[in-house]
């Protein structure tokens, strides 16, 4: 079999060059495995990029900041024990804010069985959060992006292009917000899926793959894809999209399955397992896992529909930078 040939992004291109600049091979997933079974992640969220302060609210931001770096622990079936928290904080901030915004994102941590440790504050021109979570490989196994076997079963928790409708209501009136509050709250206050990771470990141990869907359900699938060196084919149909998202879609002249590939920032799992193994548990009432394909040994990912087969393009997956 020849392995399927991914184009990089210039974020993944420069991911490569930060491999080669270090002698490490393994930079890639979503945290670091160190000696001893320990798990670390570091993620920044910045304003304008990010977040608009005054949209998000301090006590949402708090929230997500933890989360979406909680997520990352989830991506590998880690379990979260210690944050550290940086902050870059503009002269306009009050105290009072900065407590709004510490209080939810320790409330959060702890919502896990977390707790923020340490961290640093420093004054900038914007607001800046970078956390740093370090946990524990999971007693069951650890699943990286790189474990997907021809034959595979893909799985997903959750729906898809929530986020991206909740972005839609940003700068929105509270009532527009209120109108729509599933997908509004997916978007400023994501949950990290990691109970539903340790489900997933459980039953694979280290036999199979995973990761988070923070750019986009199509990104998931190519990175696992391009980790493993091997392809995958999804559903149109299988692809789960929550109504409220299609709505939100539809008002604002959008296609929801788009939504739902590029839109980013649901913070799902995306996994794959052994056929043998999901057929023993998919009916199970307590699996929050749903099927949406398999893993072949085409030479690429693709979304199947009733009249073609498409190829999935990690360039319209969000991107800090174009051209680097």
């Amino acid at each position: 079999m020849t392995a399927p040939r991914f184009e990089l992004t210039s974020e993944q291109k420069l991911v490569e060059d930060i491999k080669e600049w270090s002698g490490n091979k393994h930079i890639g997933d979503d945290c670091a495995i160190l000696p001893g079974g320990q798990l670390v992640t570091a993620d920044a969220l910045v304003e304008g990029t990010h977040f608009i302060t005054e949209e998000i609210g301090y006590e949402n931001l708090g929230w997500k900041a933890a989360a979406v770096n909680l997520s990352d622990i989830a991506a590998m079936g880690g379990r979260p024990r210690h944050l550290v928290v940086s902050l870059t904080l503009p002269s306009n901030v009050k105290q009072t804010s900065v407590r709004q915004l510490m209080t939810s994102l320790i409330g959060c941590a702890k919502t896990y069985r977390a707790n923020v440790v340490g961290g640093d504050l420093t004054a900038g021109p914007i607001l800046v959060i970078n956390v740093t979570v370090i946990g524990d490989v999971h007693e069951s196994g650890c699943l990286t992006r790189s474990g997907a076997q021809v034959g595979d079963v893909v799985v997903v928790t959750g729906d898809f292009g929530a986020s991206r409708a909740g972005l839609e209501l940003v700068g929105k009136s509270k009532a527009e917000q209120e109108k729509y509050p599933y997908v509004w709250e997916r978007h400023v206050k994501p949950k990290p899926r990691l109970c539903e990771s340790w489900s997933l470990i459980r039953k694979t141990g280290n036999r199979g793959s995973l990761m988070d869907a923070s750019d986009g359900l199509a990104d998931a699938l190519i990175q696992i894809a391009r980790a493993s060196q091997v392809g995958i084919e999804v559903n149109k149909s299988d692809i789960p999209i929550h109504p409220e998202t299609v709505t939100v879609a539809k008002a604002y002249g959008a296609d929801p399955v788009d939504w739902a590939f590029y839109g980013g920032e649901d913070y799902e799992l995306v996994g794959t397992l052994p056929e043998k193994v999901w057929q023993g548990w998919k009916s199970n009432e307590n699996n929050p896992f749903t099927e949406i394909g398999r893993v072949d040994s085409s030479a690429g990912v693709f979304l199947k529909t009733n009249e073609k087969r498409i190829a999935l393009d990690l360039k319209r997956s969000f991107q800090h930078w174009t051209d680097l």
